[in-house]
């Protein structure tokens, strides 16, 4: 796995070794196979009323797995819930080796309500084409049901599903709740955290207890108050980098693993073109100071677990 010379890793608290930035995949729809068969059985599958289809974007996802390699790249998040994007991921990364992969894949909310982990994550397992999972996280901290299903989880941790398990949209005190009834911590906890909205509290309480820190919406989606902050402007321009890497690079000097999006292997090429500069003591206050307590995403206490 360490061949990937460019890119740093972390240690999570059970020993595995794990890439420090990596791609997520997010929601796909249409999946072209050669067999047009099975392929229109796989969207049958995942047919609904309420979706609309993009294929432009899962033709952009597939192009950006094809030549991950190149950029680097070698962690690869998606989930269950995000329509056909595991099936994608698991065709398109038979073509290289499985231990230079880490693959992370999660427990969705409709699994969790139906109290059997193992037969969820073997549907995973099916779906990505692969023996195992690098890490299984828990999406959401659903009300009645995270508590019995992470249970589940240290399960198939112990018998070899998963090398590594963790947790989405936690909180502090969802994390105290599952302290009293857990024998195994989570290793990782992935949440929304960007210059806006930088979570200080949760990040300080991850590290106490061992706990990974990930990152979705790293760059806030490059929300206006970020493109035009005339601060990390300055930044960006003093390293000769874009404001995107400087956030990014922010992450990993904060101990956070930064889980990019994107549908251009350019910016992929960019996201993972971090490791050559270092931003000073001075620049990481700086940019802590733009946060705002602004979500983008959904607030893990105020949520519709039916709709996410």
């Amino acid at each position: 796995m360490k061949q990937i010379k460019s890119i740093e890793y972390r240690t999570l608290s059970n020993g595995v070794e794990i890439p420090s930035i990596g791609f997520g995949t997010d929601r796909t729809f249409i999946f072209l196979r050669k067999n047009i068969i099975k392929g229109a059985i796989d969207l049958l599958k995942d047919l609904t009323i309420e979706k609309r289809y993009h294929l432009k974007r899962d033709i952009s996802i597939t192009k950006i797995l094809n030549h991950a390699s190149a950029c680097s790249c070698s962690l690869f998040d998606t989930a269950s819930a995000y329509g056909n994007s595991e099936r994608i991921l698991g065709h398109v990364l038979k073509k290289y080796k499985r231990e230079d992969l880490f693959v992370i894949t999660k427990l969705s909310n409709q699994e969790q309500r139906c109290f059997d982990v193992e037969k969820a994550v073997k549907h995973s397992l099916k779906r990505l084409q692969t023996d195992y999972i690098d890490l299984y996280l828990m999406h959401w901290p659903q009300t009645d049901t995270y508590i019995q299903n992470w249970c589940q989880m240290e399960q198939i941790y112990n018998r070899g599903y998963a090398r590594a398990i963790g947790v989405c949209n936690f909180q502090i005190h969802h994390l105290e709740e599952l302290k009293k009834h857990s024998c195994v911590t989570p290793m990782v906890n992935q949440v929304e955290c960007h210059p806006l909205f930088s979570q200080k509290d949760l990040l300080t309480y991850c590290k106490n207890n061992r706990i990974q820190f990930m990152a979705y919406t790293p760059t806030g989606r490059m929300n206006q108050m970020i493109i035009n902050n005339p601060d990390l402007q300055r930044i960006a321009s003093f390293y000769h980098k874009s404001l995107a890497q400087v956030i990014l690079r922010w992450h990993i000097q904060n101990g956070i693993i930064p889980i990019v999006n994107t549908t251009k292997l350019e910016h992929l090429k960019d996201n993972m073109n971090i490791f050559d500069f270092s931003l000073s003591s001075e620049d990481i206050l700086t940019i802590d100071k733009m946060n705002i307590n602004k979500r983008l995403r959904y607030d893990p206490d105020l949520v519709d677990f039916s709709k996410c």
